[in-house]
C-alpha cells in the first residue's frame, strides 16, 4: 500500500496525556514511527490516545497494531465505525 500519512503529537501536560493525531493512509510502513512515538510517551508515564478521525485507509497490519495497542492501555478515539468493527474483529480472532 502506498502510504501517505502524518503523525502529530498534542501534549496535554496538566492531564499527563498525549494524543497522536493520525492522518492519511496507514500501512505496515507507518508502524515503526508510531511505535517509537508511543514508546517515548510511555516513558513519560503519559496516558496515550490515538485519534483516528482523519485516517482514510488502513491495511491489515495497521489494524492488528491498533488492536494490540488498545489492549495495552492506548485509547482509540474518534475511530470510524468501519475501523472500530475491523479492530474488534481482529481482537476476537486473536483471542479465540
Amino acid at each position: 500500500m502506498d502510504t501517505h500519512y502524518t503523525i502529530t503529537a498534542e501534549s496535554h501536560p496538566t492531564e499527563r496525556s498525549v494524543t497522536f493525531l493520525l492522518n492519511g493512509k496507514f500501512g505496515e510502513e507507518a508502524i515503526p514511527e508510531l511505535d517509537q512515538s508511543i514508546s517515548e510517551a510511555r516513558d513519560t508515564h503519559a496516558r496515550i490516545y490515538l485519534d483516528l478521525s482523519e485516517v482514510t485507509l488502513v491495511d491489515r497490519k495497521a489494524v492488528q497494531y491498533f488492536s494490540e495497542q488498545a489492549e495495552h492501555d492506548v485509547r482509540l478515539v474518534n475511530c470510524p465505525i468501519y475501523l472500530r468493527r475491523w479492530i474488534a474483529q481482529v481482537s476476537d480472532d486473536v483471542d479465540g
